[in-house]
């Protein structure tokens, strides 16, 4: 064990925002009872951690995180999945000849992570930090099928028109999605969800490509692949 000495404030601190992320918004008194931090020591915290633009206060009073840490969260979190999953997308671009995309669900929107191109002259991509149609995406649908109940609702209710329970149901089974000519009539896509050790779907990864060369009977054998890279078991 290190013989440093931990600063009491800085865990604190931590402890503070670790319950913010999970229950927020959230009061001192609430923050003090669930971190065990003594109320004044917790107020504290807040108004410091609010200066500092990591803590927001809302119209009751009460404290949530700010807009600027979260945003800070999610580039690391995406600069950390990207630098995870580019060799298994590399890796998989080689077996397929097609092109490798990881993509995530913000805010209700399918935008491009990383990209890793096919070499073919004819080729499928998008620029990394694109939007790309969500309803009838293999990838969305892929990380719809794991959503916990509340964050399905919500995206339904952005996407009236997404998968019902039972599309759903069968792409977890399965293990992958499928987007067959839906979006684009010369275009195959199969997708599946990058899960976190408790099956909550981070993104996903999606090999697509000209209908030419993706032939139906190849939507299966690539739908394995890309199920076997996106959870190999040094996925976080």
């Amino acid at each position: 064990m290190s013989s440093v000495k931990e600063i009491q404030s800085v865990h604190n601190a931590c402890a503070l925002v670790e319950a913010l992320a999970e229950r927020q918004p959230l009061g001192v008194s609430e923050l003090a009872r669930i971190t065990g931090i003594e109320k004044s020591a917790a107020h504290r915290l807040a108004i410091t951690l609010n200066r500092a633009g990591w803590l927001a206060q809302t119209g009751d009073g009460r404290w949530q995180i700010a807009a600027a840490l979260g945003r800070l969260a999610r580039g690391v979190a995406t600069a950390a999945l990207t630098t995870t999953m580019r060799p298994r997308m590399e890796t998989l671009r080689d077996r397929t000849g097609e092109t490798v995309m990881l993509v995530a669900i913000e805010h209700a929107r399918l935008m491009v992570q990383d990209v890793v191109e096919s070499p073919h002259t004819l080729r499928i991509t998008a620029p990394v930090g694109s939007e790309l149609q969500l309803l009838r995406s293999s990838a969305a649908r892929a990380i719809a099928a794991h959503l916990p109940p509340e964050e399905l609702a919500a995206l339904r209710r952005a996407h009236p028109a997404l998968d019902d329970d039972q599309a759903l149901a069968s792409v977890r089974r399965r293990g992958w999605a499928m987007n067959d000519r839906e979006i684009a009539a010369d275009i195959r896509v199969v997708g599946a969800p990058i899960l976190t050790p408790d099956g909550y779907p981070l993104a996903a990864l999606m090999v697509c490509g000209p209908t030419s060369r993706i032939t139906a009977a190849r939507m299966k054998q690539y739908g394995g692949l890309v199920a076997k890279a996106a959870n190999a078991r040094s996925t976080r």
